[in-house]
């Protein structure tokens, strides 16, 4: 890691004391000088990362300091400041062609501590994370793999893409970077080509391709084929470690981001305490359900679940007790139904199931089977009983979520009504009152 050291060049010794401040704020060790000869030997014994000048110095103009400084071995990619009073385009201009990175006011300190409170960052960060490196350059090799783990990131490297692509398909990885041109028959094009095709989301991993031909056409082309960056040969180590950073900070970013949706997704479609879906989740997905039944003619049946005597329970055993009976016995349902089948929570002790491809009497049987495997099961070490509706999609009616929940809710009324622990199949009013009863 370089060292974080700065150098302030200007007459005023406020301001100095001021950029001083800024710096030391930032973690970088300050040296000073007044006029720009000054700073240039200053310069000249120590290799500064960040070189802060006034643009009116006692002795020399702020551009003629710039050009003369990026001239002193060991500051081509040094990051140097230019200070100024007064906005002048043409000063502005002249100091940018001299090689000054930015410009900023004196009197904006806001502006230039968030610069470099962000060098600061950028430069002190470890990375970690994982990179597969395809090189047939043995030399070039071991230049990249000591940048890459000074940077702190585990590197796979190989010399064929064959080989590279076996390690990809088992791998978890944050950046690719390999060579265009390579030894063996798999080129870095066919490596790039094969990722790409990829739908899971290693498919989407940043991608920098190299290579000594900087033709404009074949980068375009590699740009097609989905490389996210191009660096050309003789490969520069502060340029390909810019672009290292930048992709692979992005891309975990983006899978951070991803996850936390993910996350959020959950927390939305998921009921806290039981694990299983909940109503939200139920009206969100229930379409899917509704739609294939009716373009298909196929049945689909939904069943009201509700737990017998629970305010009962809750009072001779605590809501503590209660609360963990129903977690138990959401992970108990979630084992007890087709792959097929959507169970939610709708509220309470109550719990919704859809059944597609029941019939009211598949449905009957499928819930008369569970409420058997039920007595052998006491969540929390409590037996318990359930009394259950069911009902099934009219396609003549053309029910919804909504008209099928209430048939099937009536229905589990109806098993209440007729002493719990039974399943009700719902029937018309105009029809007889009086439902089976299967136990």
């Amino acid at each position: 890691m370089q060292k974080l050291n700065a150098l302030v060049v200007d007459a005023s010794t406020e301001f100095r004391n001021k950029a001083r401040a800024l710096l030391s704020a930032a973690g970088f060790e300050v040296d000073h000088a007044e006029t720009g000869n000054q700073g240039l030997e200053h310069a000249g014994r120590t290799r500064y990362r960040l070189v802060c000048c006034s643009d009116d110095l006692p002795d020399i103009v702020g551009s003629e300091f710039c050009g003369q400084l990026r001239a002193i071995n060991g500051y081509d990619y040094a990051a140097v400041l230019v200070m100024t009073e007064t906005d002048n385009a043409r000063t502005l201009k002249q100091a940018l062609l001299a090689g000054a990175t930015d410009i900023f006011s004196k009197h904006d300190e806001s502006e230039l501590g968030i610069y470099v409170q962000r060098l600061a960052q950028r430069e002190t960060r470890q990375l970690s994370g994982r990179v597969l490196f395809i090189e047939d350059s043995r030399v070039l090799q071991t230049i990249i793999i000591d940048l890459l783990t000074d940077m702190g990131l585990d590197v796979d490297s190989y010399t064929f893409a064959e080989k590279a692509w076996d390690a990809f398909s088992g791998g978890d990885y944050d950046l690719v970077i390999t060579d265009i041109m390579l030894e063996g028959s798999m080129s870095g094009i066919t490596l790039v080509r094969k990722i790409r095709r990829l739908h899971e989301d290693y498919g989407n991993v940043p991608i920098i391709a190299t290579s000594g031909f900087d033709n404009v056409s074949r980068k375009i082309e590699l740009f097609h084929l989905g490389v996210n960056d191009f660096v050309s040969k003789p490969i520069v180590r502060e340029e390909l470690r810019q672009r290292v950073f930048n992709h692979i900070t992005s891309y975990q970013n983006f899978r951070e981001l991803r996850a936390q949706q993910n996350s959020l997704c959950s927390l939305a479609m998921l009921d806290e305490l039981t694990q299983l879906f909940n109503r939200h989740a139920l009206r969100e997905f229930a379409g899917k359900y509704l739609s294939e039944a009716y373009r298909f003619k196929r049945d689909l049946a939904m069943a009201v679940i509700d737990l017998d005597h629970f305010r009962a329970i809750n009072e001779q055993y605590g809501f503590v007790r209660g609360d963990n009976l129903l977690a138990e016995l959401g992970n108990w349902l979630k084992r007890h139904v087709r792959d097929v089948d959507m169970i939610a929570r709708w509220s309470g002790e109550e719990f919704v199931l859809l059944l597609p491809g029941c019939d009211n009497h598949t449905a009957s049987i499928l819930m008369q089977r569970m409420q058997k495997r039920l007595t052998r099961f006491k969540p929390a070490s409590i037996g318990i009983t359930i009394s259950v509706g069911v009902a099934t999609l009219r396609h003549d009616k053309q029910d919804t979520l909504n008209s099928l929940f209430e048939m099937a809710d009536r229905a589990m009324y109806q098993a209440k009504m007729a002493g719990r622990n039974c399943v009700r199949i719902y029937h018309a009013e105009s029809e007889k009152p009086v439902s089976e009863i299967l136990e």
